[in-house]
Parts: structure tokens; sequence; C-alpha cells
């Protein structure tokens, strides 16, 4: 019997505590098997997106999505169509439609060609920024500041080409209707990203490639694009009726110019926006560049610029150029006159309660304004 007991309370075999069909165990064997890939993981995407949703909600994670999905694309989308548009082998191309439709407010060829080349190579380094970056404020720039209007804005811009190498009057009214819808999209995210996510010199990654190519693209559509368009479908331009008919746009054009340096004086002297500063400045010394507007339409014997369209592109630059000069003087003044005000605040504080018999305490406020331990403070 005692044998019979003792083999009775045995213990199970080591086989059958350690087997992994176990129902007792296979849990703990189920996480033993995943915990090296979740090790593994820490350096893949798996991991980067684990860590997306739990510092981003999960229609901010879906935005982000898409936009790593749809921005690239269509940049993509829009240099392939821009470059096949501009080529020899669409006839009208882009280049040959402009040169039959100049307009007083026509700048340089070659100016616009290294603006838009430079452009491209920051909507580029914008796509792949948006892939590779991991920072939570730079993912909130990115989801609220831009989110899929860019996407938008550059499927757009592959239809205006389309409608300009058309070469209708109907196309000309439909591309101008296509850039103001653009110009409302960039202005729209370049408002968001001047009010909550501001330029920081602590990621200056994100201005150059966030901030700067929307600013670019903003730029050069409301102030070239858009009234270039508007003008050819107008019929203000050569092409049209001759020298009558570019007249006809000489003080639209002037109102225009003057009216786009003083919003853009705005714009810079509130956000001290350098990039704004710059792609307006050069986009107006490359309409500045053209001496006879009729040049581009195949004469040698163009006719020279009118005195109130130089006078306007000239007022334009300076306006531009004296707001950011003011903005950083105003900027740093201000915390300057706040500080003053504050050290004066102080004495006069320190000045009515020793007036009102109590005991003050010499500050570094008193020290500095004149005063002492038993006189009052006085100021300098």
């Amino acid at each position: 019997m005692p044998s019979s007991n003792t083999s009775n309370h045995q213990p199970p075999q080591p086989d059958y505590i350690y087997r992994p069909e176990d129902p007792e165990y296979s849990d703990q064997f189920g996480a033993d098997r995943q915990q090296p890939s979740n090790n593994n993981a820490a350096s893949g995407l798996s991991q980067r997106y684990h860590q997306l949703s739990t510092n981003m909600e999960a229609n901010e994670v879906k935005t982000l999505t898409r936009m790593q999905i749809l921005t690239p694309l269509s940049v993509l989308l829009q240099m392939g169509v821009m470059i096949l548009c501009g080529s020899k082998l669409i006839k009208p191309n882009l280049q040959q439609v402009s040169r039959r439709h100049p307009t007083y407010l026509s700048p340089q060829d070659s100016f616009v060609l290294f603006y838009w080349a430079v452009l491209y190579v920051l909507l580029i380094g914008f796509s792949v920024f948006l892939l590779l970056s991991r920072m939570p404020e730079t993912k909130k720039a990115l989801v609220h500041g831009v989110g899929t209007r860019l996407a938008l804005a550059n499927y757009l811009m592959v239809l205006w080409a389309i409608f300009w190498i058309l070469h209708r009057p109907p196309t000309f009214i439909l591309g101008t209707a296509t850039l103001a819808v653009i110009a409302v999209i960039l202005l729209f995210n370049a408002l968001v990203l001047a009010v909550r996510y501001p330029p920081s010199p602590k990621h200056p990654l994100d201005w150059l490639f966030i901030h700067v190519p929307i600013k670019m693209f903003l730029v050069i559509t409301i102030q070239y694009d858009l009234w270039q368009q508007l003008f050819v479908a107008l019929g203000w331009d050569f092409g049209s009726g001759g020298h009558d008919a570019l007249l006809q746009g000489l003080w639209p054009a002037f109102g225009i110019i003057t009216g786009l340096g003083a919003f853009s004086a705005l714009w810079i002297f509130a956000t001290a926006d350098l990039t704004w500063t710059a792609a307006g400045i050069y986009l107006n010394l490359g309409l500045l560049w053209h001496k006879h507007f009729s040049l581009i339409g195949g004469r040698d014997d163009g006719e020279p610029r009118p005195a109130p369209l130089t006078a306007a592109i000239i007022l334009s630059i300076s306006l531009q150029a004296v707001a950011l000069l003011a903005a950083p003087a105003d900027e740093a003044g201000a915390p300057a006159t706040a500080k003053q005000n504050k050290i004066v605040d102080v004495a006069d504080e320190e000045a009515a309660a020793e007036s009102s018999g109590a005991t003050v305490t010499p500050t570094k406020v008193t020290r500095k304004l004149g005063g002492s331990a038993n006189g009052s403070p006085t100021k300098k």
C-alpha cells in the first residue's frame, strides 16, 4: 500500500510539462515565440507605425498614410506632365503658348524655369521627408498644415497644363478657374502653417521641406500664373489683338502688382517670412528684366515697358524688402519694451509700499533704478 501511495503522488514527467500543446502553457509558449519578432520589428516599419498609433489619433494616422501614397505620386505625375507638355513632342507646347500670348505680367522665361526647377527639387524633398519624418511635431504639421491638399493642388496643376496647351478660349477660362482653386488651397495651407505650426530654429528641416515649397508654390501661383492666365482669358495680351489689346491690361496690371506687393508686405511684416520675400522679389525681378514685352511675340523692335508698370514693380520690391527688415525689429523691440515696463511697474510698487510705512527690501530693480534700502527708488 505505501508503495502504491508513493506512486500515485509522483510529479508529472518533464516532457509533459514543457509540451507546447498543453493548454496551461500554450499562452506562455506563444508569448515566447512572439517576443523575438517584436525585437526584430523595433527597427522596421511595423514598429514605426506602432509609434504613430500611440502618438497620433486614428484619423491622423490614416491621413498621414494617404499623404505618403498620394503626395509622391502627384509630384511625379506633375513633373512628368510638365516635362511632356513642355517638350517638342507637343505642338504647341507650354512655352510656345506663352510666347504667343505675352502680357504685362509675363516675366522672363529663364527666371520662371529656374524657379520651377528649385520648386520641384523641394517637392521631391518634401515627399522623402514625408516618408522619413519621426518627430511628433513634424507629423502634426504635415497632417494638419498640409494634408492631402498639396496632392490635390498637384493634380490640378496637371489639369491646368492640359487646358493651357489646348490653346482655346474656353480652355483658358477653365485654366483660370483651376488656378484660382489651387491658389485658395495653397493659401489655406500657408495660413495654417503660419498660425499653428510656425517655423522654428529647432526644426530647420521642417522649414526647408514643408514651409518653403508650400510658400514658393503659392507665391508663383498668385503672383504670376493666375493673373497671366486671366489676362489671356480676357484677351489682354499681344497675341489676341496686338498693341491695343496689350494696352488694355496696363492699369489692371499696375493694380495687381501694387496690390500684391502690399498684401505680400503685410504678410511678411506679420510673419517675417523670408521665403515669401525671396520668391516675391525674385519674380518681380524676372518681370522687371523684360524691357520690351513684344520680344516674346517674336518681334525685334518690341515696345518699351510703360513707366507706370516699372514704378509698380519697383514699389512692390521695396515694400516686401522693407517689411522683412521691419518685422524682426518689431519682434525684437516688443520684448525689450515689455521688460522695461515691467521694471518701472515694480519700482512704482516699491515706492508706494514705502510711502505707506512698510519696510521695503531693496531689490535688483530698486538698485538698478538708483534707490537704496532707506530711500525711495529714483527713476533715471
